[in-house]
């Protein structure tokens, strides 16, 4: 029978095998040790392992990185990195894009807006002389019973009450849109109701002559833009130098004249005397009057320098302007710098605060005004200022503001047929390179 080695380390079998039969009781007899004392620590001297240092302070040390290290490692610890690293740089952007740039702007207009800075620069705008023009009309006010009024309870729909005001964007010459839009709006003089155009509804497009006809015809009122005061301008110079008929440029020694400058003479000379009378007597501001909701309701072309009594507004800036010096309050025609609707809005804006402790109706003396003439800006409406040039002679729309009786407020569009500007271009395109071609072709010789 075989024996167990004490001094032999088990292997693979808790003992060695024998040919002889034994019984369990032997066998567990056998194996009298206990198994723990069997096993070989080969792992402590393998390479593959490294002994910890028994200081307590590197074992605190590393544990602590062991765990931050687990814990980067997490699939979820990521995520949550990814997520929160998302919501900084949307934040980020937010302010940087959109808030930032509000309070900036904020804070710039109530700088400019602030009366100890007028000192600063020598006075806003406004302040000096004004410039006298003997041959336009500068400010008209609208007849009041043309102005809508709250219906009273009991007056029932078609009454006096119930008309309304109108007022359309730059038409230039879009007949054909502008019978849409008052289709569209079911305008009726019948039931009260006063057209308003915000100028410019000659020039470019392809009827100005009709879209005068149809205003003198439905009596409605206009004020003078910067296209109806180039061509009446232009149309007075051709009647002086005895230009206004056809062919009478042979008479007089001018200088070719360009595309433009051509198509402006056409126009000049397709309007008949009564409807230059019209235009000419067409106001640079019409002053609506009062309207609930809205307070001193006034239309121009452009805009208007805001502080400025009516009455000191610069005729030609009115009907030009798009931007303002935020130092000075001086109006520009270029499309860099502050926008004069959101300064205007904001001054209103600031007028309306101080005056509600020491008026009894604040809201009676701020002003709102009604105005076209930017189409690159399009369609704004703001509380105190309302653009309403949305581009209808270049394919975009013909926007008018309807008025009812409280001063409740809509707006109505139609799309426009097409860009009537766009031929324009293209044969100006041709020409400059047919010019080109003929130059290069003179200098080749």
């Amino acid at each position: 029978m075989a024996t167990y080695d004490s001094d032999h380390e088990l292997g693979d079998s808790y003992y060695h095998a024998t040919n002889e039969p034994s019984s369990s009781s032997s066998r567990i007899a056998r194996i009298s040790r206990p198994l723990i004392d069997s096993v070989r620590n080969n792992w402590q001297s393998s390479p593959a392992y490294r002994s910890l240092s028994s200081s307590p302070d590197n074992n605190k040390n590393s544990g602590c990185v062991q765990i931050a290290l687990s814990i980067i490692s997490a699939p979820r610890f990521r995520r949550y990195v990814l997520v929160y690293l998302v919501l900084f740089l949307l934040g980020w952007a937010g302010w940087a894009m959109v808030l930032y740039p509000r309070l900036e702007e904020r804070g710039a207009l109530l700088r400019a807006l602030d009366p100890a800075s007028k000192a600063d620069v020598g006075g806003w705008f406004g302040s000096n002389s004004l410039p006298r023009f003997d041959d336009l009309t500068h400010i008209r006010t609208l007849d009041p019973s043309l102005v809508p009024v709250a219906r009273t309870e009991g007056e029932s729909r078609g009454s006096r009450s119930e008309k309304r005001l109108v007022v359309v964007g730059d038409v230039h010459g879009c007949k054909e849109e502008l019978d849409r839009l008052l289709k569209k709006i079911e305008f009726s003089t019948t039931d009260g109701d006063h057209l308003i155009f915000t100028g410019d509804i000659i020039n470019k497009g392809p009827d100005s002559a009709g879209v005068v006809d149809l205003a003198r015809e439905l009596g409605a009122s206009c004020v003078r833009g910067n296209h109806e005061d180039r061509i009446l301008l232009l149309r007075h110079e051709m009647v002086t130098m005895n230009t206004l008929l056809t062919g009478d440029e042979k008479n007089v020694k001018l200088h070719e004249p360009s595309e433009k400058e051509a198509k402006e003479r056409a126009l000049a000379r397709s309007l008949t005397d009564e409807q230059a009378r019209w235009l000419d007597a067409c106001p640079v501001i019409l002053n609506v009057g009062f309207i609930p909701g809205m307070g001193q309701v006034v239309v121009v072309h452009a805009g208007l320098v805001p502080g400025v009594e009516l009455e000191r507004q610069d005729p030609s800036t009115v009907m030009t302007m798009r931007t303002m010096d935020l130092d000075t309050h001086v109006p520009s025609e270029s499309s860099e710098g502050m926008n004069w609707a959101k300064m205007f809005d904001k001054h209103q804006s600031i007028l309306l605060s101080s005056l509600k402790s020491s008026h009894a109706d604040p809201h009676s003396q701020v002003m709102t005004v009604i105005y076209g003439h930017d189409a690159k800006t399009g369609l704004k409406i703001r509380t105190y200022t309302k653009g309403l040039d949305s581009g209808c002679v270049k394919g975009g729309k013909l926007t008018a503001l309807v008025i009812e009786g409280g001063g409740k407020q809509s707006l109505v569009q139609v799309s426009c047929k097409q860009d009537y500007t766009k031929d324009s271009k293209e044969k100006k395109d041709k020409k400059d390179k047919k010019d080109k071609k003929a130059k290069k072709d003179k200098n080749d010789d």
